[in-house]
């Protein structure tokens, strides 16, 4: 697909993407978080009462919180108190590589759960009570020129988006950044896997020839699946500027049909005029997303907050959250109070940001994955991975959903 090419028809939605009747709803003094977990709140570090770098977070059902523990290569299963109730590493599935590097987290219409595991190249299903149920996918080392040949089918490279329908079909992007990336530009390899019976699951050859995903998107991860079941909705992270005339790089939310992986001309996040995006909403960096009822939810990761659309419409709503000011990333240095909260210094302990950054301000340091949903009584929750500072932030979606009627 030739993005110079598009018309202006075709940008119709991103123009209207960007409309409103109302200007966005700033919520981060408005709405506090109910909670953290690991509700001690002892920051970076492999204790039972830590996380380590965290990426993603799935609510269940039943109140309880699955998280993708990095850095410790562990899945934990939080209570809705934030307690730890099960964790689960490399010798649980019966994989002799400690360095499993669970990323993604979701779960189908059943309430089982699938992880990507990116160091080991799969997917492993658990049971609602995270007991191991089987592996999808399998490990390879292969080029991306090969990669959707008919040999290589259904093999994963570093699995690390992923979402699952109600109905259980999977959908994995597989990050390999030295395997797609040419030059300067990234891309990624995307599988799908239906499934055949409860049990089995089958790669979609018919729907990797279809999907326009990777022809679009260049650097993905947070991926949502719409509540009538026909949309995907994928974050695009890194755009080049020959994606929609995207010169100052905009980032924003792409919709593309489930059933085929094609582009649906749907954007959000960004405007357009003479047929170039000119402005954006994010300040860099969408990761998680979440889609709940009739509202979109992103997390600028860069921005230290959670995004809302209209689903419908593509406006932007409103946003909660504020960047944490302990805290850089992992190629700046900044001292405060003669201590430097960058990454490495976090990780060495050097650094506690967690004890700075106040979470019922909603300070957030690197913000990624995200989740949403209403429980069994009918309450409505929202939770995020406040990365940097070693938890998750809990709210009531209600609270927050309630100031944009």
């Amino acid at each position: 697909m030739n993005f110079k090419l598009l018309s202006i028809a075709s940008f119709f939605f991103v123009t209207f993407s960007c409309s409103q009747k109302q200007s966005p709803v700033d919520l981060t003094t408005v709405v506090q978080p109910f909670g953290v977990i690991p509700s001690s709140q002892n920051g970076y570090g492999g204790g039972l009462d830590q996380l380590a770098q965290p990426d993603d977070v799935e609510i269940l059902s039943n109140g309880s919180f699955v998280i993708t523990d990095v850095d410790n290569n562990r899945i934990q299963l939080f209570s809705s108190d934030g307690s730890l109730l099960k964790s689960v590493s490399a010798k649980h599935l019966g994989l002799k590589n400690k360095n499993i590097i669970p990323t993604g987290v979701a779960t189908d219409g059943n309430g089982f759960i699938y992880v990507s595991l990116e160091g080991v190249g799969r997917i492993a299903r658990f049971t609602p009570e995270l007991i191991f149920d089987q592996f999808i996918g399998y490990p390879c080392n292969v080029s991306s020129e090969n990669y959707y040949n008919t040999e290589n089918d259904g093999c994963l490279i570093n699995p690390q988006g992923i979402v699952v329908a109600k109905n259980g079909d999977i959908f994995v992007i597989d990050m390999a950044k030295n395997v797609f990336k040419k030059g300067e530009i990234r891309n990624f390899g995307f599988r799908k896997f239906y499934q055949e019976t409860k049990k089995t699951y089958l790669y979609d050859r018919s729907f990797a020839k279809s999907q326009e995903i990777t022809t679009i998107m260049r650097k993905s991860e947070g991926m949502a699946i719409g509540p009538d079941q026909k949309t995907l909705y994928l974050a695009e992270e890194k755009p080049q500027k020959n994606q929609f005339g995207n010169l100052n790089k905009m980032r924003y939310v792409a919709a593309f049909d489930l059933k085929t992986g094609r582009f649906l001309n749907r954007l959000f996040g960004v405007s357009v005029k003479n047929d170039s995006i000119v402005k954006g909403v994010f300040k860099n960096s969408v990761e998680g997303i979440s889609v709940l009822g009739k509202h979109l939810f992103a997390v600028d990761e860069k921005g230290g907050k959670v995004v809302v659309f209209d689903l419908l419409s593509g406006s932007h709503l409103g946003s909660i959250g504020r960047s944490a000011s302990y805290y850089c990333d992992d190629e700046s240095d900044c001292l405060i109070d003669g201590v430097n909260y960058n990454e490495q210094n976090i990780m060495a302990g050097r650094a506690i940001p967690h004890l700075k950054n106040d979470w019922q301000k909603n300070e957030m340091a690197s913000p990624d994955g995200i989740s949403t949903i209403t429980l069994e009584g009918g309450s409505m929750q929202l939770a995020v991975v406040d990365q940097w500072n070693s938890r998750v932030l809990l709210y009531d979606l209600s609270e927050i959903l309630k100031n944009f009627d």
